[in-house]
């Protein structure tokens, strides 16, 4: 499945084409073991088992993977998670932001399960690795939540907080056979800054380079099917 992105480089911008083959989503993946520790515990609060194994890695479909806008789920509780994705391609590492949006109640069962369920957001414009690389780790990332018109900042950290790019592309290469072209990494997600998970209405996040002074960003709402009755 081919995607049109926008490349924003320090030439400017340019249109890409990618085929994306699916998406691995990655958890656990914090370089601070205790904030590891402190995002495990949020989710058994919300009757989530610990994970068998640190960091984790769930496969996605192609079909799964959206742009912003507007997402549609079935589940009343949903919720999105900011991070940053990789794309691995001939041309380079092309680096965007994204949310892993989840069914919180169907991940107390099966959490492969409650990920495949909800789209997994990505976003239209993209960075080049090469060009960020030095200064990765001051790089913040950000989302914001909103429940009936009331916004409240989410998640916030830097990068320096997640693995790096080269660690992750090196443990999920040995999750995949073959080449990892066509793959969307997901980089696993910060800690709440909520104390527990809201379950929005509209979910936005930001990449921002205090560096070059540039953003990646997204959003999108939420939407339950309420037109069907049990």
């Amino acid at each position: 499945m081919n995607q049109s992105f926008t490349l924003e480089g320090k030439e400017g911008k340019r249109e890409i084409s990618l085929e994306i083959k699916g998406a691995i989503l990655c958890g656990y993946t914090g370089r601070d073991q205790a904030a590891v520790r402190r995002h495990i515990e949020e989710l058994q609060k919300e009757g989530v088992k610990p994970p068998p194994s640190v960091p984790t890695f769930y496969p996605k479909p192609p079909q799964g993977i959206a742009f912003d806008g507007d997402i549609y789920v079935q589940g009343q509780e949903t919720s999105g998670e900011i991070e940053y994705v990789l794309l691995v391609n001939p041309q380079g590492l092309w680096v965007g932001l994204g949310s892993d949006h989840t069914d919180r109640e169907l991940e107390r069962l099966d959490i492969l399960k409650s990920k495949q369920v909800c789209p997994t957001i990505i976003s239209r414009s993209l960075w080049n690795y090469d060009e960020i690389k030095e200064h990765w780790d001051n790089i913040e990332i950000r989302s914001w939540a909103t429940r009936e018109d009331r916004k409240v900042l989410y998640q916030e950290s830097s990068l320096a907080t997640i693995l790096p790019p080269r660690e992750l592309i090196r443990l999920v290469q040995q999750k995949v056979q073959g080449s990892l072209e066509g793959i969307t990494i997901y980089s696993g997600t910060p800690p709440l800054k909520t104390g527990g998970i809201v379950f929005a209405d509209r979910f936005e996040g930001e990449l921002y380079d205090p560096v070059l002074k540039k953003k990646l960003t997204f959003n999108y709402s939420i939407h339950t099917l309420s037109w069907f009755q049990d």
